[in-house]
């Protein structure tokens, strides 16, 4: 009896072990869904999970004044954080350094930090001549201003990911 209760325990202490590791390993490694979408035609042109901290990041030439734009950007759990945008030349909705600011001259193009911005979500205005490219942190390459051919707008969002069998969340445009 004793030796039958002593297996008991150990086999509960065993499995209760593994959940603890488990749930440790969940805890180390946080998880979110990134998700990209085109709201234009409402469809999901992107979904994958990815580990918060990763990178993402997205190039460009910008619509007016035609420099090459890369925005960096640092996935969270529940959205992005700017991390650093390198551009050739100024314009429209791009970062301007003042005196103090954190930025850098690097390979021909100015590096500013993102200042800790943090954004819900992020969306662009995406057209063929732009080339829109957008890299997430498994090394895919995503062409958007090819998948949007006729051009649109595209949403960019990270969030915790849906329980299985969960609705997914209401996101109108």
């Amino acid at each position: 009896m004793r030796r039958r209760l002593r297996g008991r325990t150990a086999a509960a202490l065993l499995i209760g072990l593994i959940v603890a590791i488990g749930a440790a390993d969940g805890l180390a490694t946080p998880r979110a869904v990134l998700l990209v979408e085109d709201l234009t035609r409402h469809r999901v042109l992107y979904r994958r999970e990815v580990t918060a901290g990763s990178l993402l990041r997205l190039s460009y030439v910008h619509s007016s004044e035609h420099v090459p734009v890369l925005g960096t950007f640092v996935l969270e759990s529940d959205g992005l954080l700017v991390k650093e945008t390198a551009f050739a030349g100024f314009g429209p909705g791009l970062p301007e350094p003042k005196a103090g600011d954190a930025w850098r001259r690097e390979g021909g193009m100015i590096v500013a930090g993102g200042g800790g911005q943090r954004l819900d979500e992020l969306r662009v205005r995406v057209a063929p001549f732009t080339r829109h490219r957008l890299r997430a942190p498994s090394g895919e390459e995503l062409d958007l201003s090819a998948l949007m051919s006729d051009g649109g707008s595209v949403r960019i969002s990270v969030s915790a990911p849906r329980p299985a069998g969960a609705a997914p969340p209401d996101r109108r445009p």
